[in-house]
């Protein structure tokens, strides 16, 4: 199992790269201008540059441990309540921690609470999506067995 997590892990960590840098290009398309990080980002770690290399390896950090964290869902003695709560835990604390580092977060009340009410969302609607799908996957199984 740990093998299948780093391996996982290793393939998440440029997925992760590419999907924030596809963010921040469709954010620029959108307001007309780039930015390599976030402002706060950029306040925090003091310059541009230093801001999109931490972001770049946060990003990495984040496409790592979703796709590392995908080998919770083969665990079969765990009920889908479980997996799913432990799934939903750990890339939550760790994308709200991510997000909070790197500016894209407001660092206020209703700032926080909207962002991690947009993650469960997004969430739900990934998670929901897959649930169906495996679902009628399930079904066209039983089918072909009757």
């Amino acid at each position: 199992m740990k093998k299948r997590i780093l391996l996982r892990s290793a393939i998440g960590f440029p997925v992760g790269v590419c999907i924030s840098n596809l963010i921040l290009l469709g954010f620029a398309f959108g307001f007309g201008e780039y930015f390599p990080c976030a402002p706060q980002c950029t306040a925090l770690f003091g310059s541009e540059v230093t801001g999109a290399a931490v972001q770049l390896l946060l990003s990495g950090l984040l496409g790592a441990v979703f796709a590392g964290c995908s080998v919770i869902w083969e665990v079969e003695h765990w009920s889908l309540l479980r997996a799913t709560a432990t799934h939903f835990c750990i890339t939550t604390v760790v994308f709200f921690g991510v997000s909070v580092l790197l500016g894209w977060c407001a660092l206020n009340l209703w700032g926080m609470l909207f962002y991690i009410g947009f993650f469960f969302v997004i969430y739900l609607c990934i998670w929901l999506s897959q649930y169906f799908a495996y679902k009628r996957k399930i079904q066209k199984i039983n089918q072909s067995l009757h």
